[in-house]
């Protein structure tokens, strides 16, 4: 007769046992920076400028840019139009393509200056005030004077209206009032 095999189970854990320890991980143990990567740091603070320092290089650009404009103006070798589209060109591409924050910031305000002038040029070009004036007719700066009266119609009463007539239709309302919001009997 054939014999069978037993199978036992395996208990891997006993019930009261403790788990083996977990391997111990890694570290990382911080340096300390050395005087080399300091002074790396120390100049690329000196390299950034503050938001207050770039809002001023902006306003000076803008300020430039439009110094630049009004004089560039009165110049009769090129059109104004091109000299304008040419600063602003000019400062997109420092805002863009500089490698210094600075000049960037400059390139800012000198862009925004430039698009202002153009939209000037634009309101000038297409807006034109002189046609603008002789369109619509001219008003006279004083009061208007009093019309004669034409012969046929009928002048207004409004001095026959007797002086307390404002005080009897306002005690007529406040009674009708009163007489609406009284609840019915």
């Amino acid at each position: 007769m054939k014999t069978q095999k037993k199978h036992k189970k395996a208990h891997h854990m006993r019930r009261n046992a403790v788990a083996a320890p977990a391997i111990p991980r890694a570290v990382v143990v911080r340096r300390k920076p050395t005087a080399g990567e300091l002074l790396e740091a120390e100049q690329a603070k000196q390299k950034e400028d503050s938001r207050g320092w770039r809002l001023i290089n902006g306003i000076g650009g803008a300020l430039a840019t439009g110094a630049a404009g009004l004089l560039l103006e009165h110049q009769t070798t090129l059109p104004i139009t091109w000299m304008t589209v040419g600063l602003t060109g000019l400062g997109a591409a420092l805002a863009l393509g500089a490698p210094n924050k600075t000049v960037r910031s400059i390139g800012v305000g000198a862009a925004a200056a430039g698009t202002t002038l153009l939209g000037t040029l634009a309101d000038k070009e297409w807006f034109p005030r002189e046609s603008r004036r002789d369109d619509r007719p001219q008003v006279a700066a004083s009061p208007p004077t009093a019309k004669p009266p034409v012969p046929g119609k009928k002048q207004s009463n409004a001095t026959d209206i007797p002086a307390d007539a404002l005080a009897r239709a306002y005690e007529r309302a406040r009674l009708k009032m009163a007489l609406a919001s009284e609840p019915p009997n």
